[in-house]
């Protein structure tokens, strides 16, 4: 994940899930700062997502405790 300014700072990818300026995470338009998180749509294809800051930290956590829990487990 990375933190930018604006959206259009974060813009420079070629493939994103939603709208660059749509909050993955809430649906609400992103106005400030961004968090821009790369991954593999599939293989040899990255694509982003945008967050606000606040709704980053929310998903972060999530994923921590549905993860943390059995991550020795294949």
């Amino acid at each position: 994940m990375s933190y930018f300014k604006t959206t259009k700072e974060a813009d420079q990818l070629v493939a994103y899930f939603t709208d660059t300026d749509l909050c993955f995470e809430c649906g609400c338009r992103i106005e400030g700062g961004v968090v821009r998180y790369d991954g593999y749509a599939e293989p040899g294809k990255i694509k982003g997502l945008f967050f606000h800051p606040a709704c980053a930290a929310l998903l972060g956590q999530r994923l921590i405790c549905d993860g943390f829990p059995k991550r020795h487990q294949n």
